[in-house]
């Protein structure tokens, strides 16, 4: 399964051309096992300034797949954001902790560009896209 965020989602409906868009555009084209999370959902949608952009995204977000996280995920969340606070590394924002914290539990590839998941990834098992461990 792969976790797509919002900054490859939205270089992807912007049209930019990145590594990032070319991978999203051969999972959909293959028909990959994609999944989104509500608030990703909610970071893509929010930026789009036209209607017509904004009922076109929201069509090709609500189709995928939810993945919902619990109470329990936002507390090992929390857990994530301090562990790597203690290290040195502090995330711009919660949401990113949940987002890596939701593709850990459910064992789910990151599809991001975003600098924050490289350095979660650099100190857990999460598999971002792109990213190898060094």
């Amino acid at each position: 399964m792969i976790i797509v965020d919002s900054n490859a989602w939205a270089d992807f409906f912007n049209g930019t051309s990145t590594p990032h868009v070319h991978r999203l555009d051969a999972a959909l084209a293959a028909e990959e096992d994609l999944a989104v999370l509500p608030i990703i959902v909610t970071e893509v949608l929010r930026g789009f300034r036209t209607e017509s952009g904004f009922r076109r995204a929201r069509r090709v977000l609500v189709a995928l797949p939810s993945i919902q996280p619990d109470v329990e995920c936002h507390v090992r969340a929390a857990h994530l954001f301090r562990s790597l606070r203690k290290r040195g590394i502090t995330l711009r924002g919660a949401v990113d902790a949940v987002i890596a914290q939701t593709c850990l539990d459910v064992d789910a590839e990151l599809l991001s560009p975003d600098a924050d998941f490289r350095h979660i990834a650099t100190h857990t098992p999460l598999r971002l896209w792109g990213s190898t461990r060094g």
